[in-house]
């Protein structure tokens, strides 16, 4: 049966109320850098940190970088951040973001790391090279360049509904470290840090704006 006009339009208003609002839960995970901590290339892949040049030259359906990002990747590279590469032959078909200094979910909380971790984050891989484990070869490669420079704990995270990510992360054995839950609605918008969080990750960091300034 229809609606009578009136109901039908408050039954618009209301769906268009739902979709507004929206509440996302994010958790923080971290792995001690094994004393034994090493990398072998996996047969038929390299990996290596990449250049700016490498960040320019990446190809958008194998990285997910359009040309705005690959431009913020490089601005990134030269305030200390790090990319990891995976390549193929000649193709860069994994790539995964690593800071050096902050825990940061953009738009959402930035978080000083303590002195020896490293934060992880922005991680793709190809399409046409998923299921060979990729993301996991990457945060172990990681785990070993942090072991040679004498570092010690790597932090992850991932959206509650990134279940690929998440058992990436349970496989090389990262352990949980607290959640943030971010709300957002018209009008208002706040981020809770859990307690253990913020007692892991006590110093909040004001947001620099350097990549809103890139070209």
């Amino acid at each position: 049966m229809d609606l009578p006009a009136p109901l039908l339009r408050v039954r618009k208003a209301l769906g268009r109320v739902r979709r507004a609002f929206a509440v996302d839960r994010y958790d923080v995970f971290v792995r001690p850098v094994p004393a034994d901590a090493g990398f072998a290339d996996p047969e038929g892949y390299a990996f290596r940190w990449g250049t700016p040049a490498d960040v320019e030259g990446c190809d958008e359906r194998h990285t997910e970088l359009d040309l705005r990002e690959r431009r913020e990747g490089v601005v990134r590279l030269g305030l200390g951040h790090r990319v990891v590469l995976g390549v193929h032959g000649d193709l860069v078909v994994f790539s995964m973001w690593v800071n050096p200094r902050c825990l940061n979910l953009p738009g959402i909380q930035k978080r000083a790391l303590a002195p020896g971790q490293w934060f992880i984050y922005k991680a793709y891989t190809s399409p046409d090279h998923r299921g060979r484990k990729l993301y996991q070869l990457g945060m172990r490669f990681v785990l070993a360049e942090m072991r040679r420079e004498g570092l010690e704990e790597l932090v992850g995270f991932a959206h509650v509904k990134k279940t690929v990510s998440r058992a990436g992360l349970a496989a090389v054995e990262f352990g949980d470290a607290g959640a943030l839950l971010h709300v957002h609605w018209p009008m208002l918008e706040f981020t809770r840090v859990s307690p253990a969080l913020a007692a892991r990750f006590p110093r909040s960091v004001p947001r620099s704006g350097a990549l809103r300034s890139s070209p």
